[in-house]
């Protein structure tokens, strides 16, 4: 199937209706009466939170000193430090509880109008391609993932680096390769890297297939085009491979991980049920065995109904490619002997711990596998005969069994929402009582009734698909849709608490960057905020804006020497964050931000200043007093430290990643010519 240019461009009618549609489907944490639950604001809030502070205060947030005695913030591989939208936030309005949680809505609709366009590339109905684009936005990988940003960040961006990759093979254009370029660092910058890992492999298929089945192409025209696209990403993402490769050996993520550890949370084979009832998956753990996150894999019934068509009937070229590459990544995400395969013999799998994160591939490949399909079904004119028919009653008697086994179950055991009515109506207060009906269904209550609703809404297409009529088709797959990710959201991206209890939470973190208490790290409390609230935010220590912690701070980004360090007896917590070890002295803190710890100290002898932060690269010792400029030494297991004479002492700890600031500056100038290059040569 030829590839052709996308002339159906994105109207004002067509994102508002997107919008509209995100807020319904979305509405317990678009509203802000809910907030995102779990790692959403206990791991990748606090690093957005900390740069937007440090930005605003006139420093770039290049070391972090409160995370667990400190992290060089531009090696955090899950804050999107890279990313121009994280800066865009961080250095205007700033992040808080709602910018936060808008930002991650904004990934969801940008992921939704990016399918909507890609199946443009196939010329396909604009109904189906408001279907296919509102099925991705809404995707059980989505409605599961709320919680982990940066996986839903990275998804936003597959289907429009997509799209603008097929352009650029089919022609090419410098417009074409700076936006190609744009799109796939975004991609790079915002996602965890088990994304940018499988998506490499994603689109090294895709050229292949190219190259395949497109006669005018040449290995020749490729690589030229490949080497100006791979040419600008290497000049746009300098930074960030500077910054990443700077952190590698240093800290404990930075290897490939045990084979066991390779195998965590899969998208088990049970979890495919949720290709048609996915509100099963928010129960049972036992028969799941997998993590509720990574168990929901839906894409909406009615592509369900044509992507088995698409599997039965003939197909195309990209069809059959797409199918290939959809199983492949499905048996991945589902780990045991595949992922073990892929462990052993292709290159970087070993680092993905959360097989789970292959699952987005498989369903970008499966909605676009259906949507071709749906729009070929539309263009024949077909009505509800032959093949369809058999899928459809299929589907329909599945429906009707997994609704009599969950009935039938529910009465069995004298469990779920019917018996437990009393608990509920006598709860007070609206909340209590969601919250008591929330609890109390059981499995077999998620199998009757969302059996029930599935079975209207199949009801419902199969009449239009009679009548055909297709714009109430697509409403009704719309509505189902919505619906479907409304009543999954309780239980995997929505907490019990509002977004604005979570502000005022974070309100408490002192503004700018006071100075530390000058007392011992163990004679101060961090646990500042009562525990319901750190469960919220997670530990005071990453708000507090204070340097030390008695006990490691759950985190994705821990330093070798940090985690020795927490393992150890940890010596030195009844000693000040800077502290002498063999003299007396007086001191006054006179310089302090982010990167930067100055210090007069007057000392009675010569001794050696200890600075309670991560030895780590780039940290320098000053010495005013005496012009001296040395890398710190180490100290302890992992502090860092240098040396005073006796007297008078002007002392500054700073640290300084020449070679990353420099990366940085080239990535954003990188990044504005492009901008820039991009807009003339649209205008024109």
């Amino acid at each position: 199937m030829q590839v052709y240019a996308n002339s159906n461009r994105l109207s004002l009618k067509t994102v508002l209706f997107f919008i509209i549609v995100l807020f319904i489907a979305f509405l317990p944490i678009s509203s802000f009466l809910f907030f995102l639950k779990n790692d959403a604001f206990t791991g990748y809030f606090p690093p957005k939170f900390f740069m937007s502070e440090s930005i605003h205060a006139g420093y770039l947030p290049l070391w972090n000193p409160y995370i667990n005695y400190g992290i060089p913030q531009y090696g955090d591989m899950s804050s999107g430090f890279w990313s121009p939208i994280t800066w865009l936030i961080a250095s205007t309005i700033g992040y808080n509880a709602y910018t936060f949680t808008i930002e991650l809505l904004a990934y969801l609709l940008i992921g939704g109008l990016g399918m909507y366009v890609l199946t443009g590339v196939w010329k396909l109905n604009k109904n189906v391609r408001t279907i296919a684009g509102i099925a991705f936005m809404c995707c059980g990988y989505n409605v599961g993932h709320l919680q982990h940003f940066n996986w839903i960040s990275g998804a936003a961006f597959l289907p429009w680096c997509l799209w603008s990759y097929l352009l650029l093979l089919d022609k090419f254009s410098f417009r074409n390769i700076l936006r190609t370029g744009l799109l796939f660092y975004m991609l790079i910058a915002s996602a965890h890297p088990g994304i940018i890992i499988s998506a490499v492999y994603f689109f090294m298929a895709a050229v292949v297939f190219y190259f395949m089945t497109n006669k005018n192409s040449s290995l020749k025209s490729l690589g030229t085009t490949h080497f100006y696209l791979i040419l600008i990403i290497v000049l746009l993402s300098a930074g960030l491979i500077t910054g990443y490769l700077d952190i590698l050996p240093h800290f404990i993520r930075g290897e490939k991980i045990t084979i066991a550890d390779s195998l965590s949370d899969p998208t088990t084979i049970q979890s495919w049920i949720s290709l048609m009832l996915p509100f099963s998956t928010v129960k049972n753990d036992t028969f799941f065995n997998t993590d509720i996150s990574m168990r929901n894999c839906y894409f909406s019934i009615t592509l369900l109904l044509f992507f088995i068509l698409a599997c039965t009937q003939q197909k195309n070229n990209w069809q059959k490619f797409l199918l290939i590459i959809g199983v492949l990544f499905t048996m991945l995400s589902m780990g045991h002997i595949f992922k073990a395969f892929a462990y052993k013999y292709v290159p970087f799998i070993g680092y993905v711990r959360l097989n789970g994160e292959f699952e987005i591939f498989a369903l970008l490949c499966f909605i676009i596998i259906a949507a071709i399909e749906l729009d070929k079904f539309i263009q024949q004119e077909n009505t509800f005969k032959g093949a369809i028919v058999k899928i459809y009653y299929l589907l329909e008697i599945v429906m009707i069994i997994l609704i009599a086994i969950g009935l039938y179950k529910m009465i069995q055991y004298k469990e779920g929402i019917l018996y437990a009515s009393n608990t509920i109506f006598s709860q007070h207060g609206f909340a209590a009582k969601l919250k008591a009906m929330i609890d109390a269904i059981s499995f077999y209550d998620t199998l009757w009734i969302e059996g029930i609703i599935q079975l209207l809404f199949l009801w419902g297409i199969k009449w239009c698909i009679k009548c055909g009529d297709w714009n109430l088709f697509t409403k009704l797959t719309v509505v189902n849709i919505i619906i479907i990710s409304l009543i999954n959201i309780p239980y995997t991206g929505a907490g019990q608490a509002s977004v604005a209890t979570v502000q005022t939470i974070i309100n408490k973190s002192p503004k700018g960057f006071p100075s530390p208490y000058l007392q011992p790290i163990d004679s101060y409390s961090y646990d500042t905020i009562p525990a319901a609230a750190k469960e919220l935010v997670g530990d005071w220590s990453m708000y507090s804006k204070q340097i030390g912690v008695v006990n490691e701070v759950p985190y994705p980004i821990i330093l070798k020497n940090a985690d020795d360090y927490f393992k150890s007896k940890k010596d030195y917590l009844r000693e000040h964050f800077i502290f002498l070890r063999s003299t007396t002295s007086d001191w006054m803190l006179c310089d302090l931000s982010p990167n930067k710890v100055g210090f007069f100290v007057t000392a009675d002898d010569s001794s050696q200043l200890v600075l309670q932060q991560n030895f780590y690269p780039h940290w320098y010792y000053i010495d005013s007093t005496l012009k001296t400029k040395v890398p710190v030494s180490a100290f302890g297991i992992n502090f860092m430290s240098g040396h005073i004479t006796k007297g008078d002492n002007n002392i500054t700890f700073s640290f300084e990643p020449t070679l990353v600031k420099w990366m940085m500056l080239l990535s954003a100038i990188s990044f504005l010519i492009c901008m820039l290059l991009l807009f003339v040569l649209k205008i024109k």
